[in-house]
């Protein structure tokens, strides 16, 4: 029995550069250059003229077009992660300030009690901020939660009865 091995011919290699059939991996090169000197970047309306305001962010709200119950449910779903994203924002900023001006040099004649007293009396007002947050999330969760209850049957119509025959004798 004889056995006769073959070389292999280019391009069959199972083992050249570890890709199989000889390919390679070359990525390409983009420089982008940004020539706008001098200009201030603009935000909101100014920066996209036309459209109202940039709401190409994650955490934006949507345009409030209500044309069908999806839009009214995206919108108030998205009103509701806002709101809940940006209660705990401001209840982190709150603590945050609160713990910084209680470190903050104290005013003549002030004792370290009254200086805390201050702070959190600052602090206080921001507190109350993600609060309201908060409840404009729930807020919002239960005006679905209404349209749904309140439109219902004009979202989903029920189905007529048969119209059934009056009994006779």
């Amino acid at each position: 029995m004889t056995t006769s091995e073959r070389p292999p011919t280019s391009g069959t290699s199972s083992s050249r550069h570890g890709f199989g059939s000889g390919a390679s991996f070359s990525p390409g090169l983009n420089v982008n250059i940004n020539t706008n000197k001098g200009v201030p970047p603009q935000m909101g309306a100014a920066a996209n003229p036309g459209t109202g305001v940039n709401r190409s962010s994650a955490l934006a709200l949507p345009e409030p077009a209500f044309y069908s119950a999806a839009d009214v449910r995206t919108y108030c779903e998205s009103l509701r992660a806002f709101a809940a994203y940006s209660a705990i924002e401001v209840e982190v900023a709150a603590e945050i300030l609160k713990a910084a001006l209680e470190q903050a040099p104290a005013a003549p004649g002030d004792h370290v009690f009254q200086r805390k007293m201050r702070a959190r009396a600052v602090a206080r007002k921001l507190a109350k901020a993600a609060d309201a947050l908060t409840d404009a999330a729930k807020d919002s969760a239960a005006a679905w939660a209404a349209f749904e209850r309140e439109y219902a049957d004009v979202m989903t119509p029920r189905q007529q009865r048969p119209q059934q025959r009056p009994f006779q004798f």
